[in-house]
């Protein structure tokens, strides 16, 4: 990641690795995605919430283009890679935002406890069981090699903008799954009214 990148303000929170289809439309952002494509960079995703843009956001690379329309409006897919925060602001002539931007490193550089990932992969699993919501093996299988798992829970745990802004902002993966975990006995409350539950989880777009 450079030090200024482009940035693609979006009502979606991105996390390290994860995937999501997007579909471009808006001259400035699909002149964005093209200046990507040729100079073979990435771009930043931050999230907007109302009319307020956060600082953190995530560096995301093209992994492939589906569709090009006659209207030059693509379909791609981006992955997350890391974590930054923007210094400054400009604005590009094509219309897009440039920022200058630093990484946004974890404090906390070890392995969370055990104890509190097991206990939150717990709570996640038994959500899913009540709900019977099943995920492909795609999805198990990224899951297991994944080295904070919270990124990955955090794809399919029904959280609003705002909570998974403030996820994405924590800086120790001891703190994400905490805040997971204090998250899902708060969605226990719901699982009497499953099909209520599973449509929030199952909504959250992520591709596994």
């Amino acid at each position: 990641m450079k030090s200024i990148i482009p940035i693609f303000p979006l009502n979606l929170v991105m996390y390290p690795d994860s995937i999501y289809p997007l579909h471009i439309f808006e001259t400035r952002y699909k002149k964005l995605i093209n200046w990507c494509r040729t100079e073979k960079e990435g771009f930043g995703i931050v999230t907007k919430i109302d009319e307020n843009i956060s600082t953190v956001g995530c560096y995301v690379e093209i992994v492939e283009v589906i569709n090009v329309f006659e209207n030059g409006s693509l379909d791609i897919l981006v992955r997350g890679r890391e974590r930054f925060q923007t210094v400054s602001t400009e604005l590009h002539p094509h219309g897009y935002i440039v920022s200058h931007v630093v990484p946004y490193f974890d404090d906390e550089h070890h392995s969370p406890s055990l104890p509190i990932e097991n206990d939150t992969i717990s709570k996640f699993k038994n959500i899913l069981d009540r709900t019977e919501i099943k995920f492909d093996e795609r999805y198990w299988k990224n899951f297991n090699k994944s080295q904070n798992k919270s990124y990955k829970i955090a794809e399919k745990s029904g959280m609003n903008l705002k909570q998974q802004q403030n996820l994405l902002s924590l800086r120790s993966e001891s703190d994400r799954l905490k805040f997971l975990f204090q998250h899902f006995q708060k969605l226990e409350e719901y699982l009497d009214r499953a099909a209520v539950l599973k449509e929030i989880i199952a909504g959250d777009g992520y591709i596994n």
